[in-house]
């Protein structure tokens, strides 16, 4: 595999299943070093098996002590960031008329505030390595789905910090850009309130709407992360890249 990242080092958060795994394994295997987090050391630990340039952490992005902790295993580890990776995140499904306010502080705790307390911890590390951002945000900004207008609205905004973080941080050097993440068969829609029969209905009917007809893989994800990362990438920033088999289009 081209060693398009060699030399960088990246944090990758959520990084434990699905697609921050594949992400730090494509990472690693292009050359970075990286530093996964997530809140199950099992997880990480199976996770960070498959390349001795993984190493992990076990931290929850929510609490600031461990955002404190993971910055200075960093500064002693590699006295450098050039990669940040906002991929933890959680996706309930949801009918408004259903929604408990304690399900909306915790969508919004994890896919935005959390994300937003990450990167200001992050971005000393970032600035000086004149580094990249990115965040991962999803396709349902681009065609809703029902039932799901939590996850929506902490992924919209997430995509307009993208583009607003790409003009701020551009004369720093350093680029902010999202992938859009379509259906991708990940643990994630074992995640919800719903039974196992309502799981598999939901995901049928959202295979049902893709062009391609049928989900995505967390490779391909991390495909196109490791393009965003790369110098490949280095005039590309403010950009919301869709991986999504044509759900978006």
């Amino acid at each position: 595999m081209e060693q398009r990242l060699t030399g960088k080092t990246a944090l990758v958060t959520g990084a434990g299943t699905g697609i921050g795994r594949a992400v730090a394994r494509r990472f690693a295997a292009e050359g970075a070093e990286v530093l996964i987090l997530g809140r199950t050391e099992a997880t990480l630990r199976e996770a960070a098996s498959a390349d001795r340039k993984i190493r992990y952490t076990v931290a929850d992005i929510e609490k600031e002590d461990d955002l404190d902790r993971v910055t200075e295993r960093i500064r002693q580890d590699w006295g450098r960031l050039d990669i940040l990776v906002n991929n933890a995140g959680w996706a309930p499904v949801t009918p408004i008329s259903e929604v408990t306010m304690a399900e909306y502080d915790k969508v919004f705790g994890v896919n935005v505030r959390a994300l937003v307390n990450m990167t200001i911890h992050a971005l000393p590390l970032v600035r000086a390595a004149r580094g990249t951002i990115l965040n991962m945000s999803s396709v349902i900004c681009r065609n809703a789905l029902p039932n799901m207008s939590m996850y929506a609205g902490t992924k919209a905004a997430v995509e307009i910090f993208t583009r607003i973080w790409a003009k701020e941080l551009a004369r720093d050097g350093i680029r902010v850009n999202a992938i859009g993440v379509g259906s991708i068969e990940t643990p994630i829609y074992g995640k919800t309130a719903l039974s196992a029969s309502g799981i598999r209905e939901h995901m049928e009917r959202i295979a049902r709407a893709i062009p391609q007809g049928h989900f995505g893989q967390p490779e391909d994800i991390a495909a196109v992360a490791a393009f965003l990362a790369s110098d490949e990438a280095r005039f590309v920033t403010g950009s919301v890249y869709g991986v999504d088999g044509g759900f978006g289009a």
